[in-house]
């Protein structure tokens, strides 16, 4: 089971919210294993992920968003060797998809969020791609994923998501 980063989870408020939270998610497709949260675009989260644009923490692409992920496990991998330490399970990533995805594009969403379990988060927002490219990327792109890497950006979208739910 995914921890919240350490500075929300040393208050019990934020760990019920997260347990409460986690009862309403929902997988992708009615054959997928995943659940996530289904939640809407409000201003707290605007603001979260426009803050982490701010601070160069928001990533868009879905095969970006790999590239990164692959070359940060890595490195993890090698680093916990050495160390000789576990993995410690906590949310350290956010990946945020929109609703107007392809069946294709859900799987692999899904197949990240398996592989990076232990440090990605998913959350599927009610809006479509053509908003977030918009809104956080100032383009006319869509753009259907994001991916949150910043611990500050993380727990400023994660309070956001909670405080929604």
């Amino acid at each position: 089971m995914l921890k919240l980063p350490r500075l929300l989870e040393t208050e019990t408020e934020n760990q019920l919210l997260f347990h409460t939270m986690q009862k309403s998610f929902q997988t992708f497709s009615p054959e997928g294993t995943i659940k996530v949260p289904c939640i809407e675009l409000n201003d707290n989260l605007i603001q979260a992920l426009a803050f982490a644009r701010r601070c160069g923490s928001l990533r868009g692409g879905l095969e970006s968003i790999e590239t990164l992920l692959q070359t940060e496990e890595a490195g993890l991998v090698s680093m916990r060797s050495r160390q000789k330490s576990k993995d410690p399970n906590r949310i350290s990533r956010v990946l945020i998809f929109s609703n107007d995805g392809s069946d294709r594009f859900y799987r692999h969403c899904e197949t990240l969020l398996a592989k990076y379990k232990s440090r990605v988060f998913g959350i599927k927002i009610n809006a479509d791609s053509v908003l977030l490219g918009k809104s956080f990327f100032g383009k006319e792109k869509a753009v259907k994923a994001m991916l949150v890497s910043r611990k500050d950006a993380v727990i400023k979208v994660l309070s956001a998501v909670m405080s929604n739910s």
